[in-house]
């Protein structure tokens, strides 16, 4: 980008400040302006918000040979902004034309203008590829999916995230949004139309389950919680590049602590104004988290079962793995499979597997839908032609194994699938009993076999094979409920129902479904990296940390500052032992270096202590009519 204005300064306390306003087409050499800024950040009640957005807002000196109408865009990510603080990037964002005013009757005035970091604008964009626009498929890691949200801002930083969370079969040096997976059919609204969710969206639902928040910090992006700076202000915090690659060194330290005080008592920064007061926000005495399930609408993505057959000798299927290349063919459209049949013989002859799917995992009662359409490939004198395709839908945890038959029942004995096939394309329906194990379900397909000598036909053709989840048993049920209850003198303020669009399942039906690293094994137990390791499920973890952090009445401190406060911060005030907090208000004015902020206590209970023993934890399911929970004591 070119550099089409900027301006400087310096504050009292002789530090530099500098803004530049950068434009992809301006050519020409920039040019120094008047003018004065604050770096803010939007308000919240909560200090487990997950999305921090926040902005500068720049005052400019206008006249009428300077009138800045140039900055009038109606692409809103077409002027960017960057400020530095003592040659430190503190603020890296897009400029809003809202603001632009011009006088017919001054020679002189004032100008101020927004700019955003990006988060601002989210929730209106789609969650699509961002140089393309086409919707995702598949599984993608955590970390993928924030780079995918972040990209459509249009802003290129680097991140950095921490977060102590971490599936049973996870490791503490490894990063939980590498190492675990969401379905992105997950992100489509399929009672709106079909529409993509937004990036806030999509967001918010991979960091709110690890009770996470993301904010733009001296010209990154941070991704942190809360609770785990109560109990150490130090980070040791994976970095990326902002398309989620590995920087090096691969993590860095970051310190957030902040101490603050009187200058009587010498500290820098301080209070000032004489403004500073202390309230307290009532402790929580309930909490319910509704997860919703959605259900699985096809396990296959390749439904159409298309190949990839060029470049020579390129041959590839998605989703399913070609065991005998020499008996199987593709139509010149590359969508469905042609078989080479065995010819007659008697007795009739054994048949060999020509293809396997991928396998998916299902739960104890679960139901699926098997469908397989065929018919003969080659048109002729077929009438007279007999032939039955083979194939088997095979259930198995690693132990017992279960097959499918034409009626749809589980047989201990390997079984096959059977159907006699005809010039006419036909599709082939079985539903299942409900399955006796959890387990993994795949399809194996074999070559068709020919059962008489007459007609012509020599070759079958499949044009689609699959399943899909059926949940009779529970198809009223929409999801699940998570309450939280405080036992022992509880508050009445009762937190409002959080809705999440993830969580644990043993089976692959629903597309929240969370998946550990190889992307087909769903999580169901987690931990948080403590002396005392407990494996529960990554739902009940949220709502014990929101609880703890609320467990009590938590003090509230609001005045001005002087000096420079990092918005990322962990505070500790002289005066209020024991106490930590963290801004849930901001706005630094660079000209007069004072900051306004307002700070809320933040609390934790790392360790398997009395406040887990004080939180009744149920589950229930949500049959569509989900109401805020009530206190019992």
């Amino acid at each position: 980008m070119a550099l089409k204005y900027y301006f400087e300064f310096t504050d009292v306390k002789n530090i530099l400040h500098r803004c530049e306003i950068y434009n992809d087409t301006f050519v020409g050499d920039s040019t120094e302006v008047q003018g004065s800024l604050s770096l803010t950040k939007a308000s919240t009640k909560d200090t487990l918000e997950a999305i921090r957005g926040g902005g500068l807002q720049i005052d400019l000196e206008a006249n009428s040979l300077l009138s800045f109408n140039d900055l009038y865009s109606e692409n809103e990510r077409e002027y960017s902004v960057k400020y530095y603080r003592d040659s430190t990037l503190m603020f890296y964002g897009w400029l809003s034309p809202e603001g632009l005013i011009e006088s017919f009757v001054e020679d002189k005035w004032i100008i101020s203008l927004d700019c955003t970091d990006g988060l601002g604008f989210l929730n209106n964009l789609s969650y699509v590829e961002n140089a393309t626009g086409l919707p995702f498929s598949g599984k993608q890691s955590a970390l993928e999916i924030i780079v995918n949200c972040l990209k459509r801002t249009n802003l290129q930083q680097n991140i950095y995230s921490k977060i102590n969370i971490y599936h049973e079969n996870m490791l503490i040096a490894d990063n939980v949004l590498e190492k675990t997976y969401f379905n992105a059919n997950r992100f489509v609204k399929e009672d709106e139309g079909d529409t993509y969710m937004n990036c806030e969206e999509v967001l918010r639902s991979i960091l709110e389950p690890f009770g996470a928040c993301i904010t733009q910090y001296i010209g990154s992006w941070y991704i942190y919680k809360p609770n785990e700076l109560y109990t150490n202000s130090s980070l040791n915090m994976f970095a990326y590049d902002y398309t989620g690659s590995a920087l090096s060194p691969t993590k860095i330290d970051v310190d957030f602590s902040q101490l603050l005080g009187s200058q009587i008592n010498n500290f820098y920064p301080h209070h000032v104004n004489k403004n500073q007061q202390l309230t307290v926000d009532s402790s929580i005495g309930a909490y319910r988290i509704n997860y919703k399930y959605g259900l699985v609408k096809s396990f296959f993505n390749n439904l159409n079962l298309e190949s990839v057959t060029s470049p020579a000798p390129l041959l590839y299927i998605d989703e399913w793995t070609i065991n005998d290349i020499n008996n199987i063919e593709f139509p010149s459209d590359n969508l469905g499979f042609i078989f080479e049949m065995i010819p007659y013989a008697s007795p009739t002859p054994s048949t060999t597997l020509v293809l396997t799917s991928d396998s998916f995992n299902f739960a104890q009662d679960n139901i699926l839908r098997f469908n397989i359409a065929y018919e003969f490939y080659e048109q002729g004198t077929s009438a007279k032609t007999i032939a039955n395709i083979y194939c088997k839908v095979i259930l198995t945890d690693g132990v017992d194994t279960y097959y499918l038959d034409n009626d749809g029942n589980w047989n201990n004995s390997d079984t096959f699938i059977s159907r006699q096939i005809s010039n006419q394309l036909r599709n082939f329906v079985i539903q299942s009993d409900k399955m006796p194990i959890n387990g993994s379900v795949s399809i194996e397909i074999y070559r068709p076999i020919r059962l008489n000598t007459q007609g012509t036909i020599a070759k079958a053709f499949i044009s689609s094979c699959g399943f899909a989840p059926i949940n009779e048993e529970l198809e009223d049920v929409k999801g699940e409920n998570h309450t939280f209850q405080i036992i022992d003198k509880p508050s009445t303020k009762i937190e409002k129902t959080k809705e999440v669009f993830n969580g644990d399942n043993p089976s692959d039906s629903f597309v929240g479904t969370i998946y550990e690293e190889d992307q087909t094994t769903p999580t169901e137990f987690w931990y948080r990296n403590e002396l005392l390791l407990r494996f529960i499920p990554l739902l009940q973890i949220m709502g014990e940390e929101r609880m703890k952090m609320y467990a009590k009445p938590l003090r509230v401190f609001s005045g001005d500052v002087f000096g420079y406060i990092d918005y990322l911060s962990v505070i500790s005030i002289d005066g209020i032992n024991n106490v930590l907090f963290m801004p849930i208000e901001y706005d630094y004015n660079a000209e007069t270096n004072i900051t306004k902020l307002k700070l809320k206590q933040i609390l934790d209970y790392p360790l398997i202590t009395s406040i887990e023993n004080n939180i009744d934890y149920q589950l229930t399911f949500d049959y569509g009519n989900v109401v805020e929970p009530t206190i019992k004591g």
